[in-house]
């Protein structure tokens, strides 16, 4: 199927973002970049916010448009290299791969609304879009033309500090009494910032709230989430290929775990280096006392190598799906059953990691605190939630009802 929209001139000010041509492309340019990231890991947390430099310098090695589409200036590589290429980023700083994470995912999404709509928003090829999916407050209201949002707030609005756009959920009523959600396209001049992120970890995220006080959104700035949950949204008519056609929780939350994954590799480097030099000043009889830590060292190895994997097979399952391809239950519930649990296994490698640091651990001069803080910090966030997760698995693969207590046989939903 060819697009409807013709590529898009542009003559914004400041360099137009790269085009990258492959994974392996991708990685180079997240290489050149991981030193001054790691670099600038204690003045984005002090500033609790991702330096306007780093932004950049990834905007420039057109990182962000991992998954843009080409007809936009992107490259449309997919999920399986946007999440290796967060884990690199989150690897030299946690906040930093986050606030990419996010934005970058958000071009995926913005490129799922109506036609009118991607053309707004992508007509500068460095525009930045944030979101919040469950927005609070005041609800929005039909009014000719589209919706009128009053009163609306919400919290952890993650990379807003360099948003153009922001994604908002909202449920409207109808006039016939029902109810439906809706994302929404807001510009960021309709938004206050509210600056109240003060965390434990990943601080410099700037996961601020946000307020909209009164603000109009056109039809064509808004999509139903039952559309985008079926993989009908308006974009999936637009653009070629079956990533755009993808149902929305099949892959959206990809776009966030290699934050922990990342993070997680940056606490084993930490802690690998300290025993390192710790250990082999040791006698040999010293040594061999020692061992435990490398015990601890071994296992989180192997937990964030299979960890990783298991999230880049359901990447790869996501980009490489036929067009027209329709996750069952079955496979939806898996999926995020593997994201909760890789999830959890990072945190609990991290976290005896940090247990076998010793007394110098617990110094904020040390760097595998913040990895500890960081690591615990994104695993908390709700889509990577295992007893949510792993019951609506449960129920599905033994087909138990969610609310009546009863259902089919054991098994009768493979």
């Amino acid at each position: 199927m060819s697009s409807n929209i013709d590529t898009v001139d542009v003559t914004v000010e400041g360099v137009i973002p790269r085009v990258l041509d492959s994974r392996e492309e991708a990685l180079a340019a997240v290489a050149e970049l991981k030193e001054r990231i790691a670099a600038r890991a204690e003045q984005t947390e002090q500033q609790r916010s991702v330096p306007e430099e780093t932004i950049r310098e990834l905007t420039d090695a057109g990182l962000f448009g991992i998954v843009t589409p080409r007809v936009f200036g992107g490259s449309e590589l997919g999920f399986a290299t946007l999440l290796e290429v967060q884990s690199e980023i989150a690897s030299a700083c946690a906040s930093t791969g986050w606030v990419y994470g996010v934005l970058a995912g958000h071009t995926w999404l913005a490129a799922l609304f109506p036609p009118q709509a991607q053309e707004e928003v992508f007509a500068d090829p460095r525009a930045l879009v944030a979101s919040l999916i469950r927005f609070g407050g005041n609800a929005p209201e039909r009014v000719e033309g589209g919706f009128r949002w009053q009163g609306g707030q919400g919290r952890f609005c993650s990379g807003i500090d360099h948003s153009q756009w922001v994604l908002l959920g909202g449920t409207v009523t109808e006039a016939d009494g029902t109810a439906e959600g809706w994302y929404m396209l807001v510009p960021r001049e309709d938004i206050e910032i509210i600056d109240d992120w003060h965390s434990v970890g990943l601080k410099g995220t700037g996961s601020k709230s946000i307020v909209i006080k009164d603000a109009f959104i056109p039809e064509h700035r808004a999509v139903k989430f039952s559309d985008l949950g079926a993989g009908r949204a308006p974009g999936a008519a637009i653009h070629p290929g079956g990533l755009y056609r993808l149902a929305y929780e099949s892959v959206w939350p990809l776009s966030l775990v290699g934050t922990v994954v990342g993070a997680a590799r940056g606490a084993l480097a930490e802690f690998t280096a300290n025993t390192t030099r710790r250990v082999s000043a040791l006698p040999p009889i010293a040594q061999a006392a020692n061992g435990p830590a490398l015990v601890r060292l071994a296992k989180a190895a192997a937990q964030i190598d299979a960890m990783s994997n298991l999230l880049r097979q359901d990447a790869l399952e996501s980009d490489n799906a036929p067009e027209g391809t329709v996750f069952s239950n079955l496979d939806r519930t898996r999926r995020s059953r593997n994201l909760a649990f890789a999830a959890q296994q990072l945190r609990a490698a991290v976290n005896e990691l940090y247990e076998s640091a010793g007394g110098t651990g617990v110094y904020l001069t040390s760097a595998i605190q913040r990895w500890w803080r960081d690591v615990n910090t994104a695993a908390s966030h709700v889509a990577f939630t295992w007893d949510l997760a792993s019951v609506a698995y449960a129920r599905e693969v033994t087909g138990i009802s969610a609310f009546s207590g009863t259902g089919t046989a054991p098994g009768a939903r493979k």
